[in-house]
């Protein structure tokens, strides 16, 4: 069974956080579908009201109503997010959500990094992801008699990064420590305008960076 799994990252100068979401081919057929007709919905609303529809789902310019939502009020953006949000899990449109949020000051300091720490952080979040990839799809074949066998596809958004993708991923492919590697075969970036996947990707991983950042609010 392919699992194609889409990464999306969110952060500020605090917390980095990197995400993806997994699902089979007919779970991401009916996000897809799902997302579509949400967003054809709410543009017809836009359009009849003579406002400016939305291109896509961007979840930073969402919750701070900016871009292609300057003029919205929070109640219709808090609803709008909430309607989304509800399409993953829906049915048939499961989804498995991974996640890793990490300070920047505690894992400059550990890696002794005084420069940029933004490259670090996306190239030892991808290989953790993988690593729980690997663990889940064991923890899956021990408690379930019959657990087909998975392909896990990754991609991401195209960005200035891609090349920390290429090489996270390789790097776990080519370390030969690394058990669990025969169930991946590639990672590639992708165009939002082409996939719609990327969206809800990008809107778990902003609501993931901002949970992770009300965390470190409260504990200090």
């Amino acid at each position: 069974m392919i699992l194609r799994g889409y990464f999306d990252e969110s952060y500020n100068s605090k917390i980095f956080t990197l995400s993806c979401l997994i699902s089979d081919p007919t779970g991401w057929a009916e996000i897809e579908r799902s997302w579509k007709l949400c967003l054809a919905a709410k543009n017809k609303s836009l359009r009849r009201e003579g406002r400016q529809p939305l291109s896509r789902y961007h979840a930073a310019d969402c919750s701070s109503l900016r871009g292609e939502f300057s003029g919205w009020s929070v109640a219709e953006q808090i609803s709008f997010a909430k309607e989304l949000m509800a399409i993953l899990g829906r049915g048939r449109a499961w989804v498995n959500t991974l996640s890793y949020s990490m300070p920047l000051e505690d894992f400059a300091r550990e890696l002794n990094i005084t420069g940029d720490i933004i490259p670090a952080c996306y190239v030892e979040l991808v290989k953790f992801l993988m690593l729980e990839m690997v663990a889940q799809h064991r923890d899956a074949k021990k408690r379930l008699r019959a657990v087909r066998e998975v392909s896990f596809v990754l991609f991401h958004e195209r960005c200035n990064y891609d090349g920390l993708y290429l090489d996270a991923f390789n790097a776990m492919m080519n370390d030969p420590t690394f058990v669990g590697k025969e169930l991946f075969t590639t990672i590639a970036p992708l165009g939002w305008e082409r996939c719609i996947a990327l969206q809800p990707a990008d809107m778990i991983a902003y609501e993931t960076f901002k949970e992770a950042e009300r965390g470190r609010s409260e504990e200090r």
